[in-house]
């Protein structure tokens, strides 16, 4: 960052602005999101609401918190809750892999994206969101300031910004923490297993989400296994495997999606 540390270097000339707008901050729990939602409503011309995409597979601690990020910012919380059942569609089809993330990813999270453009009203819907190109290769690549979707414009106010940057701009604006960023090292908004480990249920029971560890376990016995299903659970990869798959895992990590898991060979979770 240049300047002012905490100001955010994209062009506000690229971003739709008006009274034909509707701004929303899109939270996850996790902690660039949080950061990426308090500089969108110290940049933005107007915050609407802020919206967090409930995949029906998330921690209860989790959307606690983000009630408790909209007390703290003042300002209103959307709950955007995928109409799929996830456990029909684990049962009927069994647990996706890596390769069926992107169904996954648009089944319980695009698609709600897509409702709220469509809720609201003709006007034109802006995105801030806490992309940051230093996340991963494919970030680098993709992740940019102000980018056109098909329906919605995306901003990503801290698409330059550290982990470190992060760190210290929620200090210095006294946010509150998600407590499962140091307890299961990310915010635990998406379970849906697609690159699930044994140790997943370990962390969430370190956590303390016991809870969510036997709904995992409870769905796992009741997915039939056989030739007609893609068997893949959380217990389905190795360490290794799992070491394995950091490359496919940068390739198919999608717009609103920072990790699946909680991945101990990269270090510090990002979300």
């Amino acid at each position: 960052m240049s300047g002012d540390r905490f100001k955010s270097t994209i062009d506000l000339e690229d971003v739709p602005t008006g009274r034909d707008t509707i701004h929303v901050a899109m939270v996850s729990g996790g902690m660039d999101s949080t950061v990426a939602a308090s500089v969108a409503m110290e940049t933005a011309p107007k915050v609407d609401l802020i919206a967090y995409l409930d995949t029906g597979t998330g921690v209860d601690e989790n959307r606690d918190y983000l009630e408790t990020l909209a007390d703290h910012l003042d300002v209103q919380l959307w709950t955007l809750r995928t109409h799929e059942n996830y456990e029909d569609l684990v049962k009927d089809r069994g647990f996706p892999g890596p390769g069926r993330h992107g169904l996954m990813y648009n089944r319980l999270k695009e698609r709600q994206i897509s409702k709220l453009a469509t809720v609201t009203g003709g006007k034109q819907l802006v995105t801030w969101a806490g992309l940051r190109r230093s996340e991963s290769q494919r970030r680098e690549r993709t992740v940019q300031p102000v980018k056109d979707q098909d329906r919605w414009v995306m901003v990503s106010p801290i698409y330059d910004w550290s982990k470190q940057d992060c760190k210290d701009y929620l200090a210095d604006r006294d946010l509150p923490r998600n407590d499962l960023w140091d307890t299961l090292g990310r915010s635990g908004d998406c379970f849906c297993g697609c690159f699930g480990s044994p140790e997943e249920k370990l962390d969430l029971r370190a956590a303390g989400c016991e809870g969510h560890a036997e709904w995992i376990e409870e769905l796992e016995d009741d997915v039939e296994t056989g030739d007609e299903t893609e068997v893949w659970a959380w217990g389905a990869l190795s360490e290794k495997e799992q070491r394995g798959l950091r490359a496919s895992k940068e390739e198919l990590q999608m717009t609103l999606c920072s990790q699946c898991s909680v991945d101990h060979s990269w270090g510090e979770a990002d979300d």
